[in-house]
């Protein structure tokens, strides 16, 4: 399984947005706007990015809201204490969600079809998730990474002219427009990153974040499949499909061999055992075997879930290879 490094529609959408999203700020009673070079905007929020990253140290969550073009919303949760990262998105029905553990490995959600009748298949349908071991993971860099990270948001594409609006309880709204997208991002008077909105190209994108501890429960054992098993079970989706495909290319490459003459059982039996170890070889799993008969081979695989065989058997047969399907 691939890594999912963050949900594809979220990195899209902040990347569409210049990697920044909030709410915008509410009616103040006294406002004191300055206007802000590219370079003076970028060190204003290289330094809330400072401040944010280091209360963000014991544990954060933010939330985005999509809508417009595309809607969406998102929820990215770091709990450094427990070594774990949660991000989930959800769009149109459809849900991407990951569980990062630092020294572990990756829980993915099984959103794809294949997968979820793999585990079907293999009489584990309470499944829901795939674990991916990676010992190497590092929770510090997984996180910085994200899209949704303050210091991500807060220095990627910030460099452009704008206006520093402070209001009378020392927040702050920090405006300017990157690539057509009307950006704000809102400070308390901590000096933190709460919000931010951008609008642009018919999407309008929210970020909020708080704060402080969290605790993420990574998913149990009993809705929970390794990645090597759930590889071997969509491999077995196919198995039908595999397993003919795999004796038609063993008759044509055996024939191919033979230059136009007499096809040797022999040298059926050695070709087609070469092609069924490559494919099983490309598959990652053991699934197609091969079985000598009076006249030739036998190319086959058992479902170990559902008990069921496919078979054919190759026949050497003159200058040609005659294939049939065994009931």
């Amino acid at each position: 399984m691939s890594r999912l490094s963050r949900p594809a529609l979220l990195t899209a959408a902040v990347s569409l947005s210049a990697g920044l999203v909030a709410v915008p700020g509410a009616a103040y009673a006294a406002d004191t706007a300055t206007q802000l070079s590219a370079a003076q905007m970028a060190a204003a929020l290289k330094a809330v990015a400072t401040t944010s990253t280091a209360a963000a140290a014991p544990g954060w969550r933010a939330t985005m809201g999509l809508s417009g073009q595309l809607a969406g919303s998102s929820l990215f949760v770091v709990d450094p204490a427990g070594g774990v990262a949660f991000e989930r998105f959800i769009s149109g029905g459809h849900m991407t969600a990951e569980y990062a553990v630092g020294g572990k490995g990756l829980y993915e959600y099984l959103g794809d079809p294949a997968s979820r009748s793999a585990v079907k298949m293999m009489r584990r349908p309470a499944v829901k998730f795939v674990f991916t071991a990676n010992k190497a993971l590092k929770l510090d860099a997984y996180v910085k990474e994200a899209a949704a990270a303050p210091g991500t948001v807060l220095t990627e594409d910030t460099d452009h002219a704008g206006t520093k609006t402070v209001h009378d309880d020392a927040s702050a709204d920090y405006r300017f427009t990157a690539d057509g997208s009307a950006v704000t991002i809102h400070v308390n008077p901590a000096g933190l990153l709460t919000s931010a909105k951008a609008t642009g190209d018919g999407l309008a994108i929210t970020l909020d974040y708080n704060y402080g501890p969290q605790h993420v429960t990574v998913p149990a054992a009993a809705v929970t499949i390794g990645a090597a098993a759930l590889e071997q079970g969509v491999a077995y989706l196919d198995m039908p499909a595999i397993v003919k495909q795999v004796a038609r290319q063993g008759a044509a490459d055996t024939r191919k061999a033979a230059h136009g003459r007499k096809v040797k059982v022999a040298s059926l039996r050695t070709v087609v055992r070469r092609d069924v170890t490559a494919l099983n070889k490309s598959l990652r799993v053991a699934m197609v075997k091969t079985k000598n008969t009076a006249t030739g081979v036998r190319v086959y695989a058992t479902n170990p879930w559902t008990r069921k065989t496919t078979s054919y058997t190759l026949k050497a047969s003159g200058t040609k290879v005659v294939t049939t399907k065994n009931s």
